[in-house]
């Protein structure tokens, strides 16, 4: 089973008994439930319980805005802290490929690797906020002497 449900399949007109709801999103009847529990509206009057496509789409929607974390320039999502953090010593290591670039550092709390994706465009401005390290087709210079 997927970790995020799949908005795709759903139909806003159509109603859904759990079953049907954890078809079509990818996830199980016991997560469906859980839901409906949480604030998943559904017409839990009548039997089966059905739960309305529309409904379905908008917490669906509401559960990964709520997952969202907003960075400021100067920082990177630690996947181990849950939390923004700033690179460790300012220091991170810029990999360029094609039209966008990867920057990696680690976390200044727990020392884990942490990696953010940008636009290339946004490298030189990056350059003035950390102590960046270039790698990749840009950066490769000919020593002088070879």
């Amino acid at each position: 089973m997927p970790k995020s449900a799949k908005l795709s399949g759903i139909k806003s007109l159509r109603c859904y008994t759990i079953s049907e709801a954890a078809g079509v999103t990818g996830v199980s009847d016991r997560t469906i439930r859980a839901w409906i529990k949480q604030g998943l509206t559904a017409m839990t009057d009548e039997r089966p319980t059905l739960v309305r496509g529309d409904a379905l789409i908008s917490y669906i929607q509401r559960q990964r805005q709520g997952r969202r974390s907003r960075l400021s320039p100067d920082e990177f999502y630690c996947l181990k802290c849950r939390e923004a953090r700033k690179p460790a010593g300012g220091l991170v290591d810029c990999e360029k490929d094609g039209t966008r670039a990867k920057l990696t550092a680690m976390c200044e709390t727990c020392d884990t690797i942490m990696h953010r994706p940008i636009a290339q465009e946004r490298v030189a401005a990056l350059n003035d906020v950390f102590d960046l390290t270039l790698r990749g087709e840009a950066s490769e210079t000919p020593k002088a002497g070879s």
